[in-house]
């Protein structure tokens, strides 16, 4: 297509603007340029220009679209610059300027070295807070009115002398420097600061905090929730600094009080005369407020200071007494809140922040301040066409006509939801429950369209589901023009008109989140509300209509629970304009409805298209006398048969056991990368449909239960929960082409029908708080089985759907719930670190305290392990190799490996501790390596992969130090057919 811009920027804006266009078009005037370009070619211009955009950045794109008439496409910046065509006006009426916004003696008290005056720059956040809470499509005057005055107190502390000392210097010796994502802070590197430190004196925030307290004391027209939001909001605007003494005077308000105090003990200026400094620039804040029509946001303040707080807000609020889900419940919902006020401030901080003094004088002076996030909304973009064409295509499709037509009927009751919560001013959250192989992807593709995305972020639990997904999405019959974007740990991909995932190039850090299906996971949203550089990630979730699929699994993973239930509230609160589907063959009624309060009438089924008939049996053994058939059973004989265990270990061992005599493929979780995403392909081209069949037997851990379009016509799985157990029963005959009876058989020791937990699953699923409702779901199907034990794939699921009715089940659902919701509250209170900031004053160098400023997963702490080769020979006798798994000097990211450091250490047995025998080992074995000090060092260095925890030497490293390997080592255990993985040398020697 042919284009045009038009540039109306002005200072330095121009020059800018030009060198952006210049690269992309031909200047056929001072300010316009025109060329041929593409779609991607022209969003590539825009989203230039809005990176560099200014107070002073003007610019419009216009397309040819006829011979005779252009069309306005887009303007990047100041839109009154053109009327609503795109056109620049010639004659315009001048509106009244607020003149004297930029007169007021405390003028010359600074916000940061861009020379804002704090008043403004306090007024300007607080203003945009109140705005992106709107913009996030929250109708909560009362969150409204919490954004803004956390927006204005948030750096009322910057009155602090010292502050001001440092800014005016550091204003002097540097120039467009920008602006640290945290914020600006005291630091060494202008004169006469070299003494300064944050061990003795308090952060601008934590003032900011102290002052608010008493300016808010006496605020009668907030409510005790708001003042908690407030000053959450304040203080977690930045990070808490980190300080290497044990200081608990930066623990509380006293503590904070008597810091700063006694700083100004030798300075010219007293505690007194900053807080008339501070009740000034509320004076003029509140000036501004009344001139810009907010004035009726403001709580009263007051004009004199009482300390009045006590200790700092928690950045989680959790507490570990909680015994009731209406607790946890209020819980949630404060700690949502908190989210959007702190993510609100910090998106506001950093859009006013990045202005010159006289640019933000001027938006202030013409009310224009809102231009600022009009850059935030979603994109134009063609999605919802590319989503028609799909659907029409599936509906134009004759073979599968009524499987479409339930599929269509299914979506529109979904879209209903949203009409229903407008009519009822309810949310808009809904549920569909839909069984294996029903088309779930077209369905929510299809929500999508009738409820008008115009982005959707599909959030998944693992990095395997995501795969899946966007593998359905690029295929020709769905979305192959669409932008679909994979953003996870590993992957960071936008694909686009067939490009494949291996070959496509990684997304520039300024892309992330731009596709108009963004496929991630859960815990890539989870780091807007957990960590402080990510914060602004909530603003593109809110705004888009967001998929949770298989959000079942998240139902009992510690932390991840309580967490989805902030995000799930805080789209709560957009009423109608939550637009948000979760997706599961297996919901999990409980949780949704008793625990998320989504009505039972916003669930919304679909039948299975499968007509095929199921047998489910039942294989009793006796656990402490005799070995698991899951793992001693061969099934050579029988038809392509997938065998699911608990854990990857049972898998490994059974595969082992059987690899000579079985044609089978193992797949589990403790591969390195590259032979996980090997066989995880090998897999799924086998059994998928039309597949290669080129494996008969699959063992694997539960990593294939979901998302993985993949069938057998033998299954054998170990006990586990409801959900579990009929996702996995969605792989048998997944696509209801056998005519016999597919057959169900689930292997459990033979008093587990009793409760008792003395088998090793037993003990396995009480510790993933799944043994009481899985002992319940046992005797909820075996009585349904006494009437029949051949079921329709529809009558399973309503069995499984009575199961969340019976009152005694429930109970036993909500004791394992509660029981895994302790868990959850143990682990953010020790895992979900404060976000932290290094002053300058910390060095690598800093004794033991790097260990306390280290990241941690939700998922579990894993470092970086280095490992011996086993391999297993086809008589199962083991011959250890001369080397390792990997090069740990030479390591490509897809060839390491990680493990918990519960695992490493043996969880708690030292004669286990593989971290111990490294330490008293590896200094003798590797020339030249510094024995550690102490075991926790090696595990500081193994948060890289060149110094990793050695689980297993070689032989001739042994040899070295004359040492036998640690009877628990783990070693990378390889046999003639595949890889094992990793596994501890201990669960193979009854092997040989």
């Amino acid at each position: 297509m042919i284009v045009t811009f038009v540039s109306q920027c002005e200072k330095k804006s121009l020059q800018r603007t030009r060198r952006i266009l210049d690269a992309f078009a031909n200047r056929i005037g001072n300010n316009v340029w025109q060329t041929a370009i593409t779609e991607d070619g022209l969003k590539t211009v825009k989203q230039l220009l809005r990176k560099s955009a200014t107070k002073s950045t003007a610019v419009s794109c216009h397309r040819n679209k006829t011979r005779q008439l252009t069309e306005l496409v887009w303007v990047v910046g100041n839109k009154r610059k053109f009327n609503e065509v795109g056109i620049v006006p010639v004659n315009w009426t001048t509106k009244e300027l607020n003149m004297d916004i930029a007169i007021s003696d405390t003028s010359r008290i600074l916000a940061n070295t861009n020379q804002q005056p704090l008043y403004q720059h306090l007024f300007a956040v607080g203003y945009l807070a109140y705005h992106l809470i709107e913009h996030m499509n929250i109708d909560s005057k009362p969150l409204k009115q919490s954004a803004f005055i956390a927006g204005i107190l948030h750096d009322i502390g910057k009155a602090d002398p010292h502050f001001q000392t440092w800014v005016n210097k550091k204003v002097a010796k540097t120039e467009d420097e920008p602006l640290p994502e945290d914020g600006q802070h005291i630091d060494k590197t202008v004169s006469g600061m070299t003494k300064f430190t944050f061990e003795k004196h308090p952060r601008h925030h934590e003032l900011s905090w102290l002052f608010a307290s008493s300016l808010l004391r006496e605020g009668a027209s907030l409510n005790t929730l708001q003042q908690s939001q407030i000053m959450h909001g304040i203080y977690w605007h930045h990070t808490k600094p980190y300080r290497k003494k044990d200081n608990k005077y930066f623990d509380e308000a006293k503590g904070i009080y008597k810091k700063f105090t006694a700083s100004l003990e030798g300075t010219l200026t007293n505690f007194d005369t900053v807080v008339d400094d501070v009740n000034r620039i509320i004076k003029d804040v509140t000036k501004l407020a009344k001139n810009l029509g907010k004035a009726d946001m403001l709580a009263p303040m007051l004009d004199n200071f009482i300390l009045t707080a006590n200790a700092l807000p928690d950045y989680k609020t959790y507490s570990d007494i909680n015994d009731r889900l209406p607790e946890y419940k209020k819980e949630v919902k404060e700690n949502a809140l908190n989210n959007l006020i702190r993510t609100a401030v910090i998106s506001a901080d950093r859009l006013v922040s990045r202005l010159d003094a006289e640019d933000l004088t001027s938006y202030l002076q013409e009310d224009t301040l809102l231009d600022l996030i009009n850059d935030l909304a979603v994109d134009d973009n063609d999605l919802l066409t590319q989503i028609q064409r799909c659907i029409d295509a599936f509906d134009n499709n004759s073979i599968e006509t009524e499987r479409t037509q339930a599929q269509k009927a299914t979506a529109t009751k979904l879209a209903q939801l949203k009409t229903i919560a407008e009519a009822n001013e309810s949310d808009n959250v809904a549920v569909l429950q839909g069984p294996a192989g029903c088309g779930k992807t077209k369905i929510s593709l299809e929500w999508a369209l009738n409820t008008k995305a115009k982005k959707i972020i599909w959030v998944c639990p693992r990095v395997q589901v995501c795969l899946g997904i966007v593998n359905d999405l690029t295929q020709p019959e769905y979305l192959p023009n669409s932008s679909i974007e994979i953003f996870t740990g590993e992957y960071k991909k936008i694909l686009k008109d067939g490009v494949i995932l291996t070959y496509a190039p990684d997304t520039d850090v300024d892309d992330y989140f731009s596709g108009d299906i963004v496929v991630t996971t859960i815990d890539q949203i989870l780091n807007a509300i957990i960590t402080h550089n990510k914060v602004d990630t909530l603003i593109p979730f809110m705004q888009s209509h967001v998929i949770f699929d298989e959000f079942h699994e998240l139902i009992l993973m510690p932390a991840f629970n309580l967490l989805f239930a902030e995000l799930i509230h805080a789209k709560k609160m957009q009423a109608h304009y939550a637009n948000i589907l979760l997706v599961s063959a297996t919901p999990n009624y409980f949780f949704t409805e008793h625990f998320l309060d989504i009505k039972l009438t916003d669930h919304v089924s679909i039948e299975s298209f499968n007509n095929s008939d199921y047998q489910i049996d039942f294989q009793a053994y006796d656990s402490e006398n005799e070995p698991s058939p899951l793992i001693h059973q061969s099934h050579s004989q029988d038809p392509s048969t997938f065998v699911i265990t608990n854990t990857a270990i049972s898998a490994q061992i059974g595969f082992i056991e059987h690899h000579q005599e079985e044609n089978s493929i193992l797949l589990h979780s403790k591969y390195n990368k590259r032979d996980k995403s090997y066989w995880f392909d090998k897999v799924f081209e086998s059994f998928k449909r039309n597949g290669t069949k080129e494996f008969n037997v699959l063992r694997s851990g539960p990593i294939v239960q979901a998302s993985l379009n993949i069938s057998c016509d033998r299954m054998y799985t170990e006990l586990t929960n409801a959900e579990n157990w009929l996702q996995r029963l969605g792989r048998l005959d997944r696509f209801g082409q056998n005519i016999d009876n597919n057959i169900y058989t689930t292997v459990m020791a033979s008093n587990a029908i009793t409760g008792k937990q003395t088998s090793k699953n037993a003990r396995f699923l009480n510790q993933l708080h799944a043994w009481h409702s899985t002992v319940a779901w046992l005797k909820h199907l075996q009585s349904h089985l006494e009437e029949k034990n051949t079921f329709k794939l529809n009558e399973l699921y309503a069995v499984y759907k009575a199961f969340y009715q019976d009152t005694k089940c429930l109970g036993k659902v909500e004791e394992d719930f509660l029981t895994a919701l302790k868990k959850s509250v143990t682990l953010i209170n020790t895992k979900v670190l404060d976000p932290i900031y290094v002053p300058f004053n910390v060095t690598k160098n800093s004794d033991t305290d790097t260990a306390k400023i280290a990241k941690t997963s939700l998922r579990g702490d894993s470092r970086f392990v280095q490992m011996a080769i086993c391999n297993i020979e086809a008589d199962k006798t083991m011959r250890f190799a001369d080397y390792y798994a990997y090069d740990a000097l030479d390591a490509k990211d897809d060839t390491t490996i990680t493990e918990s450091i519960a695992k490493i250490q043996g969880y708690d047995d030292s004669s286990k501790n593989l971290v111990a025998f490294m330490h008293a080992k590896h200094h003798n074995i590797v020339e030249g390596y510094k024995k550690a000090y102490k075991d926790f060092e090696l595990l500081n260095q193994a948060r890289t992969s060149e110094t990793p925890i050695y689980l297993s030497y070689t032989p001739t490293d042994l040899k070295k130090v004359n040492s036998s390997a640690n009877p628990h080592s783990i070693y990378y255990v390889l046999t003639d057919r595949q890889p094992v993985g990793s596994i501890s040398i201990d669960k193979l020697t009854h092997l040989t």
